[in-house]
Order: structure tokens, then sequence, then C-alpha cells
């Protein structure tokens, strides 16, 4: 009995010896530069991560409908796809990507403006409930939409802690066209880092050195890079009211968005 019970066991796990295939590699530009925390994924799928500060990545294929797309994606980069059929009929377990810059053709954009008195929009005040954000999830997002009648320039990003468990958030900005449905078109064409250490109160971002000129209504999220902590808990509790907002969050890299209907304690400080 023990012997056909072992017997079982091996072939349970020959069985997922045969079926498991990781792809890993390595994220470069067209000159062999690393290109740090680049996000990959299964499009529509909860299944994505990020590459390391050295560009590394490692991302299970396995059990994946063989129509769904892998997909690699760097900001101001040309998005790399494959199809997971023909990576598991290859049998690809080493993946290095190298990625073309994208070229950009911007409308000019003017702001004219007299007033050099700060001007906000969004979230005017803090929000008493909190969003429990787990930053041991790389790659994940969460954001908030933001309408505008004229051109804007955009100079600082805040967003309000609750409290925060980590010591340290590696975190990504980044600024999309709220013209649709969801977060999809990208408007910034640099990669917006930054590390928060704040533990409650008020976080801001000075983004004025970009340059980000908007005339269209646009989202603002946060990336979940990498998280630091010497204590229990690796989360976050994010700040939002439960007064009516359009604010989306999703769990990986490519995963679906879900819209919510409060407003995260989000603002920003803009010239017209």
């Amino acid at each position: 009995m023990k012997e056909k019970l072992l017997t079982i066991l091996l072939l349970i796990l020959v069985q997922v010896s045969v079926n498991s295939q990781i792809i890993s590699g390595k994220i470069m530009d067209e000159n062999k530069n690393v290109l740090p925390y680049g996000n990959i994924g299964i499009v529509g799928l909860n299944k994505g991560t990020i590459s390391s500060d050295k560009g590394l990545y490692s991302i299970d294929i396995s059990n994946i409908n063989k129509e769904k797309t892998l997909r690699f994606s760097f900001v101001g980069f040309r998005s790399v796809d494959f199809r997971i059929g023909d990576l598991i009929s290859d049998k690809v377990s080493i993946l290095n990507i190298t990625m073309d810059k994208e070229t950009f053709q911007l409308d000019e954009i003017v702001i004219e403006s007299n007033n050099e008195e700060p001007i906000y929009i969004g979230a005017k005040k803090r929000g008493r409930m909190s969003w429990v954000w787990s930053e041991s999830t790389k790659g994940a997002e969460i954001g908030a939409l933001f309408k505008i009648k004229k051109s804007t320039l955009l100079k600082k990003i805040y967003f309000h802690v609750k409290k925060n468990y980590c010591d340290s958030i590696n975190y990504r900005l980044r600024i999309y066209d709220g013209t649709e449905e969801f977060p999809v078109k990208i408007i910034n064409t640099k990669d917006i880092r930054f590390i928060s250490k704040i533990k409650k109160g008020w976080e801001s971002i000075d983004i004025s050195n970009y340059d980000i000129k908007i005339d269209t209504d646009f989202i603002i999220t946060l990336e979940t890079l990498e998280s630091w902590t010497s204590g229990k808990y690796r989360t976050t509790h994010l700040s939002v009211s439960r007064k009516q907002g359009n604010s989306y969050s999703r769990t990986s890299s490519m995963a679906q968005w879900t819209e919510f209907g409060n407003e995260m304690s989000f603002k920003i400080e803009i010239r017209e």
C-alpha cells in the first residue's frame, strides 16, 4: 500500500514538473542598458510581476491559456508581446528582452498664467476611511481621475497616508489619459520613481522638472515596485473618503482594472 502511494506521489510530481514552465531573463534597451522595474504580465489576468533593479525577472506561465499574451512594457519604450502557446511549444526558459524607444509626437500646449498662487485640484482634505494596500505585491497600482477645463501644467502630486507599516516604499508614478473607461494610454514619456518613508500624513512628489502639460482629463496612479520593513506587516493604509469619485486599482502588472466610487485622497498642484 505504501509502495502504491509512493508511486502515485511520484507520478504527480513528474506531471507537475512536465507542466511547469518558468521563464526568466533580463530586460534591456537597444544599448544593452538594463531597464529596472519593467512590467511583465499576462494581459488581462492577475498574473504579473516587475523586473528587479538590475532588470532581472522571472514569471511562471504554467497552466495559462495558450492564446493569452505575455507582455513586457516600460514607460517610453514599445511593448514586446509573446503568445503563450508559442513559448510553451518552444519550451522557452530563458528570454532576454531588448526594448526599442518609442517616438512621441507631442502637440505643443501653451500655458498662459499671470497667477503665481498655487492652484490645487482633487481631494480638498484627507478622507477618514482607508484603503488597505499590500506593498508586498509588486506591480500593484492604485489611482484617481482628475478632470480639467483648460490646458494644465502639473507641478506636484500629493497623496495622504493614514498609516504606513513599511520603513520605505519604492513607488512609480503614472499619468494616464482619463478620457477612456480605464487607465490604458500613458501620458508621461519618462519613468517617474520615488522613495516614500512617510508614516502618516501628506506625501508630496515634485514633478515640475518633467514639464508635463495636459489638455484632457487624466488619471494619476501609484505603482508599488519594492518595499522594506523591519516590522511584522508590509501594508499601507491610504486615505479615501466617502465622497463620490472615480478611483481605480489593479493587483499586478497587466491585470484588469477595477473601478470603485470613492474619492482617493490624491490632489495636484497645477498651473493653468
